[in-house]
């Protein structure tokens, strides 16, 4: 089940240039491999990865990003070519736009480039690979804590609506952006920020004035071998289950959930490819296939997933979508 409250903030078309590659590297990739002219051969996804020489894993989730994209479709157990694909992206039909398309790949390089041409003095990079870690990691928890900041009331009201109670635990909550949010305004408020050492150093540096850590402890270690003393009314898992396969985000799940007070919230805010809101399953199949790249083993886990790894004594989970493109999955821990 799927709740919006509201769509489309301004800084949205923002994002969605920041990202448009990613949907054209999704094209280029297909029409690398060759799979729209294979698709009109075996609908398949096993013939189609012996085919195409493809990871049989890795090739369904890039199928599912060009399906969010209304390039293919997958039905009756296969996959096949949508309107479009099927008219321009087949070799060897008359239409066939596929080496116009790559060849558009072809002049990307100099775009990157176009700042450099602009400018009249040597330009910097905001941030290479040849930085630092703690840079690294500074820039990074610096930019995650700006969207924090605009996703953060959304998430608050959601809550207010529902009814939440402390204290909070804040799982891989970045520099505090949420709890800082929760707590505004309720007296005697408490949260426990639990993320890595380095990224903690960062968000000391991000907000170093004690104002900006009331009612805030933190922590750090490794959750997954973290030991706690306490339950809480409210456990929060910020953009981390996608960390993570689907194996070990079912023993983080029994975890967090193992944390929440009876009658107490576990809420997941993530990037869900299963919402009913075109623009947010589009972004979490798209951020499933950013995840295959920059990770060890994430992925983008769907809510049904989720749902059904809950412990019996969670009420099913409801998936709320936030303005922008994430959601937020909760569920309430029965009182006993």
């Amino acid at each position: 089940m799927s709740e919006t409250i509201s769509t489309g903030p301004d800084w949205l078309p923002l994002e969605n240039m920041a990202t448009a590659y990613w949907q054209s590297e999704v094209l280029f990739a297909a029409l690398e491999l060759e799979l729209f002219t294979r698709l009109e051969e075996d609908a398949a996804l096993e013939a189609l990865a012996a085919a195409a020489n493809c990871r049989g894993p890795e090739l369904e989730r890039l199928l599912f990003a060009l399906e969010s994209l209304g390039l293919v479709e997958n039905r009756d157990g296969g996959w096949y070519n949508g309107k479009s694909a099927r008219r321009y992206l087949v070799s060897g039909r008359e239409s066939y736009l596929g080496d116009f398309l790559l060849y558009r790949r072809y002049l990307q390089a100099p775009w990157t480039k176009l700042s450099v041409k602009v400018s009249s003095q040597p330009l910097a990079a905001a941030l290479n690979a040849a930085d630092d870690y703690e840079r690294r990691t500074l820039y990074y928890v610096r930019a995650m804590d700006a969207l924090a900041r605009l996703k953060a009331q959304g998430i608050v009201q959601i809550l207010a609506a529902l009814g939440w109670q402390g204290p909070v635990l804040d799982i891989g909550g970045g520099s505090g952006a949420l709890s800082r949010a929760l707590l505004s305004g309720v007296e005697g408020g408490r949260a426990l920020l639990y993320e890595l050492p380095e990224v903690l150093r960062a968000a000391a540096e991000l907000y170093p004035r004690p104002a900006a850590w009331r009612g805030i402890e933190t922590k750090s270690g490794d959750f997954r071998q973290q030991e706690f003393q306490e339950s809480f009314g409210l456990v929060l898992l910020g953009n981390f289950l996608h960390i993570y396969g689907r194996r070990e985000t079912g023993e983080l799940l029994e975890k967090a959930a193992g944390l929440t007070m009876p009658g107490g919230l576990l809420v997941i805010h993530d990037y869900f490819p299963d919402t009913g809101r075109r623009v947010s399953a589009v972004k979490g199949r798209l951020y499933d296939i950013n995840m295959m790249l920059n990770t060890c083993s994430g992925r983008c886990h769907l809510s049904s997933e989720l749902a059904a790894s809950l412990p019996d004594d969670f009420e099913p989970g409801v998936l709320h979508d936030l303005p922008g493109d994430s959601s937020i999955f909760i569920s309430r821990r029965r009182a006993q």
